[in-house]
């Protein structure tokens, strides 16, 4: 999780940087070829055989989805502060254990109910609707992080059967041309010094998506939850550094809120899987 915490900090940092002369779709998709370049020596070592899976339509779907989050994700990280847009994305394991609930009908008892509309009041303290207009950028955050509770559900069902190294590799190649779809109408290609920067965003890219999906198979989700929140300061204190942003202290507090909530949900639904399967303490 902390390797990927420097992915996603960096991934933001790049594009706000590139975004006066790249448009936002169009470096989604470059990302995306440099991230599948990465995976070269991989292949080379194993051989195309170890890409096949029984879980195509799975892996689909889930590039969909995933697509359209970053792409909101992106656009947000332009329009508001990047620590602001970085607090919100932690709303995503709010909005998964409400998806979970729907989609693969899981129990959510009432602790966990209050501690998801404890989260949601960090979310209206940290943006103050009726004492400030909800901007555009806050609103594709928020989008990004629903979209995202699906992409962590798809990758839970992936994960239960595939490698790591194996999902985000399939993942980048389906992601490839579902992402050219929107680059096209804004079609650029970079230049000089630009493609450095692009190159860099596809490394941060892969080490963000790396980072979690081995979190993922790896186990404990309450104590991955805990070093996800790395990503704030570090993406506060190199939006500081970059662009002199400072964040205003409704952020911290929203933040705040916002974690204690995410925290508990994690550990409680944790917990719950340890009794399920008969290892509770």
């Amino acid at each position: 999780m902390l390797f990927g915490a420097v992915g996603f900090s960096l991934i933001l940092i790049i594009v706000r940087h590139l975004s006066a002369s790249l448009d936002p779709f169009v470096l989604n998709f470059w990302r995306r070829i440099f991230s599948i370049l990465m995976f070269a020596p991989w292949i080379m070592r194993v051989g195309f055989g170890a890409m096949k899976t029984s879980r195509l339509p799975l892996f689909a779907l889930r590039s969909v989805v995933m697509v359209a989050s970053s792409l909101m994700l992106l656009w947000s990280a332009v329009l508001i502060p990047i620590g602001e847009a970085t607090a919100i994305t932690f709303t995503a394991p709010l909005f998964t254990t409400l998806l979970a609930a729907v989609i693969l009908k899981e129990k959510v008892g009432p602790r966990r109910i209050v501690a998801l509309l404890v989260g949601f009041v960090g979310v209206l303290v940290m943006l103050r609707p009726g004492q400030e207009a909800v901007s555009l950028g806050a609103i594709l955050a928020i989008a990004s992080s629903v979209l995202f509770g699906f992409v962590v559900i798809f990758g839970k069902q992936l994960a239960s059967t595939e490698k790591p190294a194996l999902v985000i590799l399939l993942l980048s190649i389906f992601n490839l041309p579902i992402s050219f779809v929107p680059a096209v109408l804004f079609w650029q290609v970079p230049q000089g010094e630009e493609w450095r920067w692009v190159i860099g965003l596809g490394i941060a890219a892969t080490m963000k998506r790396y980072g979690i999906q081995r979190a993922i198979s790896a186990g404990d989700a309450s104590l991955a939850q805990v070093f996800d929140f790395v990503r704030l300061p570090l993406a506060v204190g190199m939006a500081w550094w970059a662009f002199a942003e400072v964040p205003d202290p409704w952020m911290w507090a929203g933040a705040a809120i916002i974690f204690m909530a995410t925290v508990y949900t994690t550990r409680r639904e944790a917990r719950m899987a340890r009794q399920a399967t008969g290892l509770a303490d």
